[in-house]
């Protein structure tokens, strides 16, 4: 069964490559401590319709003199986690580049859930006016697909793809194993403690994976225990305490604690090595083939968004994610910058609908793992 869900997954993985067109990104500048965060800019120039500007010129205001007031990114997990940084890269490039008419752009963090209370939030909390973003995840797909939720996919569209990211496997700084084999190894008297972002997150998609995947290509049991998590930055600090063993993260989320010895990277699942962390091997190099996992973010607003308000944001996130200044914050902190239509990542969740649904009944009898 296990055999089965690797190959399943592996096809997941692959889905989400394709949908963001990009591949890594890792945070070398620390997030905020608090847990939003306020971004002005000065006002920019009003006129013209609805097609996009280009970078550096005001996109005009709608007819309804939409934007004229703060916007707010809802992350729906911790702050420090890797969708937390792209979120106040934008908030920070927006303020400076005076986009969205000038107004500011706030980054509020509503964890918890997995990321389904964010999540619900915006969907069908929130006045669909499009004043309230939300941080979109494979997350949102799988939530309503294995849990109990107020909310379903429908119920939020696509702005923009704006980041993809590559997984990297680390452990606790003083685990006593440094690859594969040695860590199947230890597993053998001492069962690994493996946290993930939450039950059903894409986090905990790819435990099952890549621990089917030791499993398949070695031959043995990996004896492990799962803990769920609220965010990437608690999984980072559950392993600086001891509390865990070892986890994947997206590499915009581990890389500073990597390059600063606080926990120890064991490879990255991208086919050749990134550029932020170039000593960590791809697991191709170790002999591990097949092992391409990472995150694609997006920002999404509620269904019910009037369509000019819509099409607004659509364009001014083009604006904004195609200009130099996007592109140069986000290689600054290790992110691969990404600048998909709604229609590229629409394939994206239409293909991770149909895979996890296709493995809802084994991931449900699983819930304890």
């Amino acid at each position: 069964m296990k055999k089965w869900i690797a190959l399943a997954l592996s096809m997941a993985m692959m889905l989400s490559l394709a949908a963001c067109g990009g591949s890594e990104e890792s945070s070398s500048e620390a997030a905020p401590a608090s847990s939003s965060e306020a971004a002005s800019s000065e006002a920019a120039d009003e006129g013209g319709e609805s097609e996009a500007a280009p970078a550096g010129e005001a996109t005009p205001v709608t007819a309804s003199g939409f934007p004229d007031d703060d916007i707010t990114i809802i992350v729906p997990f911790d702050a420090g986690g890797g969708n937390d940084i792209v979120a106040r890269v934008i908030a920070k490039v927006a303020m400076e580049g005076g986009y969205f008419n000038g107004q500011n752009i706030i980054v509020e963090n509503q964890p918890g859930g997995g990321g389904a209370i964010g999540q619900a939030f915006v969907a069908n909390t929130a006045e669909p006016d499009g004043y309230t973003l939300l941080a979109y995840t494979a997350s949102v797909i799988s939530n309503t697909l294995l849990k109990d939720v107020p909310f379903t996919v429908d119920d939020l569209k696509i702005v923009r793809c704006v980041n993809s990211d590559p997984a990297v496997m680390i452990a606790r700084p003083d685990a006593p194993f440094n690859t594969i084999e040695e860590m199947l190894e230890y597993s053998k008297t001492t069962p690994l403690i493996i946290n993930d972002s939450g039950f059903g997150t894409s986090s905990h998609i790819r435990t099952l994976d890549w621990t089917a995947k030791v499993e398949a290509q070695l031959g043995e049991a990996l004896q492990y225990q799962s803990i769920h998590s609220d965010s990437g930055s608690t999984q980072i600090a559950e392993l600086m305490g001891g509390h865990a063993d070892v986890t994947c993260l997206t590499a915009g989320e581990c890389a500073d604690a990597i390059l600063e010895g606080q926990v120890k990277a064991i490879g990255i699942m991208t086919e050749e090595r990134f550029s932020g962390l170039p000593d960590v091997p791809t697991f191709k190099e170790l002999g591990f083939e097949g092992w391409i996992d990472g995150a694609d973010r997006a920002i999404a607003v509620s269904s019910d968004v009037p369509e000019e308000e819509y099409q607004y944001l659509i364009n001014e996130f083009d604006r904004l994610c195609s200009s130099e200044e996007f592109i140069a914050q986000m290689e600054t902190s290790n992110l691969t910058p990404a600048n998909d239509p709604p229609e590229v990542y629409q394939k994206f969740i239409d293909g991770k609908v149909e895979l996890i649904t296709s493995l809802q009944d084994v991931l449900l009898a699983g819930a304890d793992v």
